[in-house]
């Protein structure tokens, strides 16, 4: 038996399918970006809450960003929040033919979550 508060919040914390983040399905997982143009990386995280968002590049497993941090000396990487859509971004400046492959957006849940994105790079 609930008193008129807990049973308020109880009902509050597990409306809908999820009670925690999670990824939007409709983020894409393949970006196509032309060579020496800006690249943006969407990841919608729904209901974050707390928890922080870091983008990996696969290939090398380096931390390029944590929330708003850079931590990558290449200061071609930066992420952003869209607040209204609650897409973090990553932007990748400038982007040069090495930068092609995967990365990973990674919440800080227990245990992690990650959405993939993979970055491909046309031109010359």
């Amino acid at each position: 038996v609930f008193s008129g508060g807990e049973a308020a919040h109880a009902v509050k914390r597990f409306t809908g399918l999820y009670t925690g983040p999670y990824f939007d399905p409709s983020t894409t997982t393949n970006i196509t970006t032309q060579l020496g143009t800006h690249a943006y990386l969407p990841c919608k995280v729904k209901q974050l809450g707390n928890k922080s968002v870091s983008w990996i590049r696969r290939r090398d497993a380096h931390i390029l960003t944590v929330d708003r941090f850079t931590f990558i000396a290449d200061d071609r990487f930066q992420a952003f929040l869209v607040e209204p859509t609650d897409t973090w971004t990553l932007q990748v400046k400038y982007v040069q033919a090495r930068d092609a492959g995967q990365y990973e957006c990674q919440v800080s849940t227990e245990p992690k979550m990650s959405h993939f994105i993979t970055l491909n790079v046309v031109g010359s």
